[in-house]
């Protein structure tokens, strides 16, 4: 009787200790004037689950409990101010500007989001998310990451990422980017030949083909006159314009989301003098699969994409290094 009842009292701790706490509780700071935060539950689930809470007090508290591991989560305040989490057992704190806090991954994406709000270039950002890559191959934290810059990095660099990437970053990303998008994002990559389009201005048509695949080195800058970074590249475009324009090589601009008559002013205070496809609008951007300009693709003599996403010195040394 004694060793029945031990045996029932060990197997009754063993249990309990074997128990995971699957709860978790969100505790977030509203701005002033927030009366709601909605929020979407397994975001990168098929079927993920939507749902609000209150503001009280300029706070808001989500709470749940997860039926099997945690999920990533994502939300908004009614002013418009987002945040993520995810939904790791234990206390977690979201800041009136959406990092959240508390426990690993949360901790790990605050940072994240820290280092990527105080980059000062591209080579920069990349930098950061390589390293936090490495760090995060295979967690909620790496797909968030991934997702966040999944339409600035270009199709190579996703692809790359996803290959050194287990199946939980895997599974999320490919179910949130359609096939149809990596297809189109596959198209325009380095190494594939140019993807063609056309814009009307003054009666007139422009395709790129009438650039590219004619025998030269093209650099194209897809900008518009109201981007500041685009502005920004725009000296170093001249230089290069200057210095290399001729038999070999040449620079096209392409007038992205903006009006002519601004193109045109834009182009008189910048001193551009190389060839423009003006009223491009959506056509470029389309095409390319763009979402942020400026997007400098260098393409080679026979239309094949070389380089994408190219700025500052980077830009200079892929010219010159095709170039030679």
């Amino acid at each position: 009787m004694k060793k029945t009842i031990l045996f029932a009292m060990s197997l009754m701790l063993m249990l309990a200790s074997c128990t995971e706490n699957k709860s978790f509780k969100v505790t977030g700071e509203a701005t002033e004037g927030a009366k709601y935060v909605y929020y979407t539950y397994n975001f990168f689930d098929a079927d993920p689950k939507l749902d609000s809470v209150a503001v009280a007090d300029g706070k808001y508290v989500i709470e749940g409990q997860n039926e099997a591991d945690p999920v990533f989560v994502t939300g908004a305040t009614d002013q418009n101010v987002q945040f993520w989490f995810v939904s790791e057992p234990g206390e977690i704190t979201i800041s009136k500007e959406g990092l959240p806090a508390g426990t690993p991954l949360n901790d790990a994406i605050k940072s994240l989001l820290e280092k990527a709000n105080k980059v000062e270039s591209e080579e920069q950002l990349t930098a950061v998310i390589d390293s936090f890559m490495v760090a995060h191959p295979n967690d909620l934290a790496g797909a968030f990451c991934l997702y966040m810059v999944s339409d600035f990095i270009g199709y190579t660099k996703l692809q790359q990422h996803l290959d050194a990437c287990g199946d939980v970053v895997k599974d999320a990303i490919l179910k949130v980017i359609p096939k149809e998008k990596f297809e189109q994002l596959a198209k325009t990559a380095e190494g594939q030949t140019f993807v063609d389009f056309e814009a009307e201005y003054e009666g007139q048509v422009q395709r790129l083909s009438d650039y590219v695949g004619k025998g030269k080195y093209v650099l194209v800058d897809f900008w518009a006159s109201w981007c500041g970074p685009c502005r920004a590249e725009i000296p170093t475009l001249i230089e290069l314009y200057d210095k290399y324009a001729g038999d070999n090589f040449e620079v096209l601009g392409v007038a992205t989301w903006d009006q002519p008559e601004d193109t045109k002013q834009a182009m008189e205070e910048l001193g551009i003098k190389y060839p423009q496809i003006m009223n491009a609008q959506q056509a470029g951007s389309d095409a390319y699969n763009i979402k942020g300009i400026p997007e400098i693709i260098l393409f080679a003599p026979d239309g094949t994409i070389v380089k994408r996403g190219l700025r500052g010195q980077e830009m200079v040394k892929a010219v010159e290094e095709a170039l030679s």
